[in-house]
């Protein structure tokens, strides 16, 4: 009996080991395993937080640049108003100011001569209600605020005269000065560059808040010394697209973007905040759960940020700090990646809270504990069942972790660590040709068929360590794919390294669209650049050439207002395809309108841009009355009627013909030109497409279509194209009845 049970003993025994030595085994991956994918889910939040900070950076950069551009054109206006006026000079007798300065509002009675612009006095004009010289013309033609200074004294103070520029009570803020220095000695920027004859350009703060300026000396009638400035800007917060875009994101689940101040009186104050409730409070003494004054850090943080150089990479910190909500029973730590615009002095945080990754957490401990709870069931199992029960229990295990891989839509790749395969996904096998039960502990090196692949995978193998990136073109069926390799070391507790992760991502078509959108900012830039050139020689020409005959000071001025709402279509067709690609509606607002008059206007438009063409205009006799957004329906056909001009290069008839059906009105626009083919026909309405990329192509940005077909949809309609090459093109438009319209006409 005992040798039986000795026998039977020594029989179960190695049973029990394996049983036991692989639960233990799974117990100890379990816990290394869920330790490395709660680091990857916090550092991955962290990555996200990192990124957004660095967006809205380069947001704040590019709308500052653009903003700057407006306001030095705005300038050039402004110089030719005051030049056409008649220029500055000085007279008797002396007027009294009460002098106050925008600083320390202290006031200071002054004597000043007459500033006369022309031979008219600027006056003394406080109230919005009566007009003001000059200043008020120039914000009729270019918008923002414009103001003539008047040297006050030597030191350069300089006084408002005339303005539009509002103070607190409303009013406008003549009387107010800028003074050569600031409240603590130091010289004022704006002040020491026009005294050394200089134009400022840039961030100033104008009576009682922050505006994006330009600044221009005036001489005296001698040009030896400079007697007042010329002033245009806009509010800084005035950019509202931009402070609603930041308030629009969100960082994780609740997190959000905000701005704070980072210097001088705007210190920690809340410059955008979450959807703006609190835009203006000061959070300097602001403490966190544990009383430590975390704004204060948040800001000091920022202040060291050395200032990135143009490229992409914008330099980020973080901040950890428990906060308690109202209401909430107890703290919760926040994580913060802070960004700073020095250009605005904005301090930008991108926070999210920690409990915001509890649920993938917890989804992940729940998986691992079930892990868990099977692997010692199974041991259990192979204890009481022996040998029958471990071939059903390998086999659950083995179909479990099918099922896994099966789930896993990209090529992925486990190996040990010495390079053998462990575990493939549906994916990877077929990547390989072979299953995993055919390549299980095959040496990585001699299943790769692919050189270039093989290549990465085992230089990062040798290298032993995670976070590798490449890209590998691999051929698949005759077509070339381009697959993003990813590598994550797999560490046990101490460290040691027990297998590589390789995740493989097809990304070719990922990459097909930058190269779009490269070659769109190409286009894009020189879409811009060609009529601001032109712009800017007729503009130079009417600035330098005092004696032009009046037709041709007329005909550069008809030019440069063409070239003027050329841009402007292109920097609306860009902003149209930016809320595109946040994924948000074009905005449309609908009103009654008659189509017959609509496409009349559109026949004149056309005409205006062509003298080649020839243009037929069909229509009923009764009004096509249709519900539409007016602008944007005018957008959309002066787009259409713009390819058709430009694509029919040798001229030709060009109709615009309009009818009433049961189910709507349908609009057809038809050229003799050039055409395309069914391929082009195909794609012509994919944003960023130009049928002929060629150098001697039409210009064009390849949005105009994209925008038509997402104005048209809008409108509950749908727009096609029939086109042949060399036979020219139709483009249909057909746009539904409204209830109110009652049909035809």
């Amino acid at each position: 009996m005992r040798i039986g049970v000795r026998i039977t003993g020594l029989a179960i025994l190695p049973i029990l080991l394996t049983a036991l030595v692989a639960a233990s085994v799974a117990l100890y991956q379990k816990q290394a395993l869920q330790k490395f994918f709660a680091q990857e889910i916090e550092r991955h939040a962290r990555s996200e937080a990192q990124k957004i900070a660095q967006d809205v950076y380069l947001m704040c950069r590019a709308a500052q640049e653009a903003t700057q551009i407006t306001i030095n054109n705005n300038l050039r206006v402004a110089e030719f108003v005051l030049e056409q006026a008649g220029g500055v000079t000085f007279s008797a007798p002396h007027v009294a100011w009460e002098a106050v300065d925008q600083y320390t509002h202290q006031h200071m009675p002054v004597d000043l001569p007459r500033m006369l612009v022309g031979d008219q006095w600027l006056g003394q004009v406080d109230s919005f209600e009566q007009g003001a010289p000059i200043v008020d013309k120039v914000s009729d033609l270019v918008g923002g605020t414009a103001t003539i200074f008047q040297r006050m004294n030597p030191q350069g103070d300089m006084l408002r005269v005339a303005t539009n520029v509002a103070d607190a009570q409303g009013r406008r803020a003549i009387g107010t000065y800028l003074p050569a220095r600031f409240p603590d000695g130091g010289a004022d920027p704006v002040v020491a560059a026009l005294l050394k004859g200089e134009t400022f350009h840039g961030r100033a703060f104008v009576v009682n808040a922050w505006y994006v300026t330009a600044y221009q000396p005036i001489w005296n009638t001698a040009g030896t010394e400079v007697v007042g400035a010329l002033y245009v800007g806009v509010k800084q917060e005035s950019l509202e697209s931009l402070r609603r875009g930041i308030m629009d994101i969100i960082v994780g689940k609740t997190g959000y973007v905000y701005v704070l101040g980072g210097t001088g009186e705007q210190r920690g104050t809340y410059i955008i905040s979450q959807d703006g409730r609190r835009d203006g409070e000061n959070l300097w003494d602001e403490v966190d759960a544990e009383g430590h004054p975390f704004i204060r850090e948040i800001v000091e943080k920022a202040l060291t940020l050395q200032k990135p150089s143009r490229g992409p990479r914008v330099p980020v910190e973080f901040v950890r700090y428990p906060w308690r909500n109202p209401g909430e029973a107890k703290a919760r730590h926040k994580v913060v990646a802070i960004a700073y615009f020095e250009p605005w002095d904005w301090v930008i945080g991108a926070g999210y809270y920690e409990t915001d990754l509890r649920d993938s957490q917890f989804r992940l401990q729940a998986a691992m504990n079930r892990m868990g709870y099977w692997t010692g069931l199974t041991a259990v199992l192979m204890m009481l069942l022996a040998v029958p029960a471990g071939y059903f229990v390998a086999g659950g295990i083995r179909n479990r972790i099918d099922s896994i891989l099966t789930s896993v839509e990209e090529v992925l790749i486990v190996t040990d660590p010495h390079g053998r395969i462990v575990l493939l996904s549906k994916p990877a096998e077929e990547l390989l040709g072979a299953s995993l039960h055919e390549l299980i502990h095959r040496p990585l090196e001699h299943v790769i068929s692919h050189p270039q692949l093989r290549n990465c995978m085992v230089k990062a193998l040798e290298q032993a360590h995670g976070g590798t990136r490449f890209d590998v073109e691999v051929q698949d069926g005759g077509a070339t794919r381009i697959m993003e390799g990813r590598t994550s070391l797999i560490q046990t507790r101490v460290g040691t390294a027990v297998g590589m992760i390789f995740i493989l991502h097809d990304v070719t078509g990922e990459r097909a669209m930058d190269r779009m959108k490269s070659e769109f900012i190409c286009t894009a830039a020189h879409e811009l650049s060609t009529p601001l050139s032109s712009i800017i020689g007729y503009s130079e020409l009417l600035l330098n050439e005092k004696d032009l005959p009046a037709q041709t000071g007329q005909e550069a001025l008809a030019y440069i207002n063409k070239k003027s709402w050329a841009l402007s279509r292109i920097v609306n067709d860009l902003l149209d395809l930016s809320r595109i690609e946040l994924g948000r509606e074009i905005p449309i607002e609908k009103e009654p309108c008659d189509l017959n008059e609509l496409l009349r206007e559109i026949e004149i438009f056309g005409r205006n841009l062509t003298q080649k063409h020839r243009f037929v205009l069909e229509l009923p006799d009764q009004p096509l009355r249709v519900t539409v957004d007016r602008g944007k329906m005018e957008q959309a056909l002066e787009n259409i009627v713009s390819n058709a001009i430009k694509y029919s290069p040798e001229g030709g008839s060009i109709t615009i013909r309009a009818l009433g059906e049961t189910d709507g009105a349908l609009i057809e626009i038809r050229d003799q030109g050039i055409g395309m083919t069914s391929e082009q026909t195909l794609r012509v309405f994919e944003r960023f497409y130009r049928a002929d990329t060629s150098t001697t192509a039409v210009e064009g940005t390849g949005l105009g279509m994209s925008i038509v077909k997402h104005v048209v949809e809008g409108h509950g309609g749908k727009v096609w194209v029939k086109s042949r090459r060399g036979e020219g093109t139709q483009v249909y438009v057909k746009l539904p009845w409204n209830r109110e319209d009652g049909g035809k006409g």
